[in-house]
Parts: structure tokens; C-alpha cells; sequence
């Protein structure tokens, strides 16, 4: 299987920024709450480069750690000590305001992952931090449409008598797969729709 990842944040539209009356975050923790603001905003949000664009993704680690413990990937055990890894699947997830489930929204294939946080500075000050990157031909950010059929639902863990899913963290690894047939399945399908989807992309599209 696929290296897989799992990333809650804020929910938005476009993830290009915060556009006051058309896109928000909202449903992204205290952070989000108090500054109407989170680092998630600017994660489909493009930046060019001489050899094409590229795309910054960011998640809040867990309180109690300052880093992705890249080893609890799938696949990636033997990354215990390494500081990145390559062509891992970052599938982004959030919760609709109105709606009572936490949905795909988007993701980045063939991405690079990073243990620790790294920053992204631009001409006019602005510092972004990130832990993924990825080609900008190489993600989807679904329509909102899209996100709230069912076959894009991720569980949580405790919920509809499932044993596994989100718990408290942003972070889910999906570890377990080996020995749980509905988890493994779960996540057969859903990189199966990620490999197969040919639909609506909002990357890059008018925000309106």
C-alpha cells in the first residue's frame, strides 16, 4: 500500500487565503477561532518557480510534539531518523460548517513530507510555515459539491463503532492495516478514488 497520511484543518473553499464574506476557516480549533486566521489557509495556493509551481501544505502537529513522526507512515518504518520522506499521499480533511462528519477535501500526490516544520518566506515578509510540499499538477482540491458525498467521509475513531480514524490529533497514520480488514479496506477505496478521480479541480480556479 501506498505511504498514506491523514491531515484535519480547517475547512475553506479555496485555500488560497482568507477573503473576508466569501472564504474563511472555520471548524479549525481554538487557533482559528480566536485569529479568524490558521496555516492551513494557503495550502492549495500555488507558487511559482522557474521549473513550475509547487504547493505548501501545512497541519498543526500534536500539543505534545513539534514533529510528524514520519516512521508511523505506512510503509515507512524504517524512516525513524530520517528528516523527510518522498511520493507519499497527503489526503486533506475538514468539517463543513453545517455538516456533522469530517470529509476529504483535497490532496497532494507524490509528496514530500517533512519531520519538522519548515518555513517559506515571500518577497513581502510574509512567513509560511509548511511540513508538505507537492506538484501543483500532482494535487486536487475537490468541489464542495464533491467533498460531501459519502464516499469521500473519513471516520473517527469511537464514532459509528469504528476503531479507528481521528482521534484528539490533526494527525491520523492509519497504522493497523495489517491487522484490520475494514481499515485496510477503507483505505484501498479511498486511494483507489484518489488514483481515478477526473473531475473538478478548484486549484487555481476564480474564487467567487
Amino acid at each position: 500500500m501506498k505511504p498514506i497520511i491523514f491531515c484535519n484543518i480547517a475547512y475553506m473553499k479555496y485555500y488560497r487565503g482568507i477573503v473576508d464574506g466569501v472564504d474563511e476557516p472555520v471548524n479549525g480549533g481554538k487557533y482559528v477561532m480566536e485569529n479568524k486566521d490558521g496555516g492551513e489557509c494557503y495550502n492549495f495556493d500555488p507558487v511559482s518557480f522557474s521549473d513550475g509551481d509547487l504547493l505548501f501544505g501545512y497541519v498543526m502537529p500534536p500539543s505534545n510534539t513539534i514533529q510528524l513522526h514520519l516512521e508511523k507512515i505506512i510503509g515507512c518504518k524504517a524512516s525513524k531518523k530520517d528528516d523527510c520522506i518522498e511520493k507519499a499521499i497527503v489526503v486533506w480533511c475538514a468539517k463543513e460548517n453545517d455538516r456533522r462528519s469530517t470529509r476529504v477535501v483535497g490532496w497532494y500526490k507524490d509528496s514530500n513530507i517533512y519531520r519538522f516544520n519548515q518555513k517559506l518566506q515571500f518577497d513581502n515578509g510574509y512567513i509560511q510555515d509548511y511540513n508538505f510540499t507537492a506538484k501543483k499538477e500532482d494535487c486536487v482540491l475537490l468541489p464542495e459539491d464533491e467533498r460531501r458525498k459519502t464516499k469521500w467521509y473519513v471516520p473517527r475513531s469511537g464514532t459509528k463503532g469504528k476503531d479507528f480514524g481521528f482521534g484528539q490529533s490533526n494527525i491520523w497514520y492509519a497504522q493497523g492495516s495489517e491487522d484490520n480488514e475494514e481499515l485496510k479496506t477503507y483505505l484501498e477505496n479511498i486511494i483507489r478514488q484518489i488514483d481515478s478521480y477526473d473531475g473538478e479541480n478548484l486549484i487555481g480556479m476564480e474564487i467567487q
